[in-house]
């Protein structure tokens, strides 16, 4: 099973309009409420993509967590590892579109702790996928103790490259993006000492970067007719959990990154992060056409 450590917010996406702009006040022309938090988003993408997946996050015990717990639910995402807290709201994340931008506010997101994924859950066959909107200290914890169970553990460095020496000790798999290149080059001492690390850098212009034991093997932007990656937002999501989902199905490494990749550009090809989220038989679909060309 895939248990993903991570946030869950609310999405307001808002597009402006400059010309409708007076002295401290700007109207929009358009926005819209959707599901955010990498958490959340990366558990619903692995689910799609076919394998049973928790999400553990905590959540404001308000209207605002039931809309969206029901939203992952009814695409799969197991949503008991959820805790809720009357002390701080459910956390929103607001995307300014018109400037490429994004506001997080975590709220109860930033409360959740390493301690809510049960010990006893995981085992060889576990997965566990995080990223680095929670706070450094309880990935870190979690890693260690996910580590020492025997699971699977991959951690998509987004939206920062909070990484210690000492999670590197414990990862199986890092995402991340190659713009951060220089920061893992920092880490280059505890990467050479371990033994089991992949590294997987990613851009969202669609090329892929596979690094292990100091090789890297580029890999070519998908191109493939309706996918021109002019959407990136959900890009990076969308790949992580796939990737788990290939990794948790025993696929070949070269193979889940492929599927992953491919999720990927799907989901890069049309709007929203949420929505844009590929169920498993089209990306099968897109394989067999990339395969035959």
């Amino acid at each position: 099973m895939i248990y993903v450590f991570g946030s869950i917010l609310q999405l307001i996406r808002v597009e402006t309009d400059a010309e409708q702009r007076y002295e401290q006040f700007e109207f929009s022309k358009h926005y819209k409420n959707s599901v955010g938090g990498k958490g959340g988003l990366q558990a619903l993408a692995a689910t799609k993509a076919g394998a049973k997946t928790a999400v553990v996050s905590k959540t404001g015990d308000d209207e605002l967590a039931k809309h969206i717990l029901l939203r992952l639910r009814k695409h799969g995402v197991i949503t008991s590892g959820v805790a809720k807290t009357e002390k701080v709201q459910t956390g929103t994340a607001i995307r300014l579109e018109h400037e490429n931008r994004t506001i997080i506010a975590l709220g109860a997101s930033a409360k959740a702790t390493a301690d809510q994924i049960p010990e006893d859950v995981l085992n060889e066959q576990s997965i566990l996928l995080m990223q680095t909107e929670l706070p450094a200290e309880e990935n870190s914890k979690a890693l260690k103790t996910a580590k020492e169970k025997g699971a699977t553990t991959i951690l998509n460095a987004s939206p920062r490259f909070d990484i210690s020496a000492e999670d590197i000790e414990h990862l199986d798999y890092l995402i991340c993006s190659a713009k951060h290149k220089d920061e893992w080059a920092r880490l280059s001492s505890p990467i050479a000492k371990t033994s089991q690390l992949k590294t997987i850098f990613i851009s969202p212009n669609g090329t892929i970067e596979l690094q292990i034991k100091g090789t890297t093997s580029p890999l070519p932007k998908i191109n493939l007719e309706n996918l021109d990656w002019s959407y990136p937002e959900g890009y990076e999501d969308t790949f992580c959990g796939t990737f788990a989902a290939g990794l948790h199905a025993d696929q070949p490494l070269d193979k889940t990154i492929l599927k992953a990749h491919i999720a990927a550009a799907v989901s890069a090809s049309r709007p929203g992060g949420y929505t844009s989220i590929p169920y498993s038989d089209e990306v099968d679909e897109f394989l067999k056409t990339l395969q035959e060309s």
